[in-house]
């Protein structure tokens, strides 16, 4: 714990002398007034401080090989550099000047505003961005923050204000937590004090957001339009809830036979056996206030139908069909190893710790995954998806034609 309340957390290991640091805010989309807010914000932290611009700021990271990341989801925004031990000084002064000093320069705002909008329009030519997009309005509302669909209006309506605002209301010490890993100098708590641990950078209680009620949309089936493409994007899924829950491990595993891996059966039925698409897959998504699980796929507009027809015919085996064991054996071996990769070396480890902070849950969530993957059998994955992965509690999304 700093002097000013920011917890960091220290995770020493490795061979190579790379320090990574990590501040992760509670500032994403969940929490803005406006769109487009928390994603500009964490992009333009780079843009300049009161110190330093834009070219000086980029030119220090080139100078001393350092890797800055900056990534921005629904509830959270996290800010890492990468950097060699023997530059960890100069590069976390700049560090700790960007994330708490930013200045949001109006030139470098409407530069990078001006690409972002560029870029949005070319990807709503895609019809898996667009289905990646109305599908989150169709699980959560258009009112709710995780299902807010960017439109290309919205770019040209933020303002430096509100960027200000949002930066001093989300990015403090009492709204944050920092990780520190890899081959830590024997003074990286002196040095972390006086950098993020001093009083001009305070500690306020963390911002309640305002609540909102998620309401998935009532029409089961959807389509959109787009009549000159030659594939169509299907999403199929619903809400259901995040890795607190205590059904979360089971149901991860069983979406795992169904489409988490490539030996999955909806890979194995559409890719490999029916030849409708290249890829398919099904996943669980984690918010900090919900969750959901959705079945995604590209196909060609003139088998849409079929490979419809045939994510349907897996939903139901799914419950009804128990896995052979060769199926499980295949299945938990490729979870295991996956398991044990997240957390080979320093930086993986980083990961996964940041994941049970921002859910605020301790490593007994990690022994639990354990115990299922080991205890599961082919009876329990068909009483879950019976439970959670009935097909007739699914909405369908196509974008496209079929």
């Amino acid at each position: 714990m700093l002097n000013n309340g920011l917890k960091v957390y220290l995770l020493e290991g490795g061979d190579d002398e790379i320090v990574k640091i990590e501040l992760v805010f509670f500032a994403g989309s969940y929490y803005q007034s406006a769109p487009l807010v928390a994603f500009s914000v964490a992009n333009l932290l780079r843009s300049g401080t009161p110190s330093r611009d834009a070219s000086a700021i980029s030119n220090a990271f080139d100078f001393y090989g350092t890797y800055f990341h900056a990534e921005v989801q629904k509830d959270i925004a996290s800010f890492s550099v990468f950097v060699l031990q023997k530059h960890l000084e100069p590069i976390l002064e700049l560090f700790g000047d960007i994330v708490r000093n930013p200045s949001f320069p109006e030139e470098e705002t409407d530069i990078f505003l001006k690409k972002q909008k560029q870029q949005f329009l070319i990807n709503n030519q895609r019809v898996q961005y667009i289905a990646r997009n109305y599908f989150n309005e169709l699980l959560f509302g258009q009112n709710h923050p995780y299902g807010f669909r960017l439109e290309s209006e919205h770019f040209e309506k933020v303002r430096k204000q509100d960027l200000v605002e949002f930066h001093h209301e989300y990015y403090h010490p009492g709204n944050a937590f920092c990780i520190v890993s890899g081959r830590l100098p024997a003074n990286i708590r002196e040095l972390l004090r006086q950098v993020l641990g001093d009083d001009s950078w305070a500690f306020r209680a963390g911002s309640m957001p305002a609540s909102y009620m998620a309401e998935s949309a009532s029409e089961k089936k959807v389509m959109v339009q787009r009549p000159d493409v030659v594939q169509s994007a299907i999403r199929i899924g619903r809400r259901l809830f995040n890795k607190a829950h205590p059904d979360y491990h089971r149901l991860m595993i069983t979406n795992t036979l169904l489409g988490g891996y490539f030996g999955s059966r909806l890979m194995q039925n559409i890719r490999q056996n029916k030849g409708y698409t290249y890829g398919i897959g099904s996943n669980l998504v984690s918010l900090l206030r919900e969750g959901y699980f959705f079945i995604s796929s590209e196909v060609g507009v003139d088998v849409c139908q079929k490979a419809l027809d045939e994510v349907y015919r897996e939903l139901r085996n799914l419950r009804t069909i128990p896995a052979s064991e060769s199926e499980l054996t295949a299945m938990k071996a490729y979870l295991a190893g996956e398991y044990l990769r997240s957390f080979d070396g320093p930086f993986a480890q980083s990961q996964r710790y940041k994941e049970l902070l921002a859910f605020r849950m301790d490593t007994s969530h990690f022994e639990a995954f354990l115990r299922e993957l080991k205890s599961i059998n082919a009876q329990q994955i068909m009483q879950i998806a019976d439970k959670y992965l009935h097909e007739d509690s699914m909405i369908e999304l196509v974008v496209g034609r079929k």
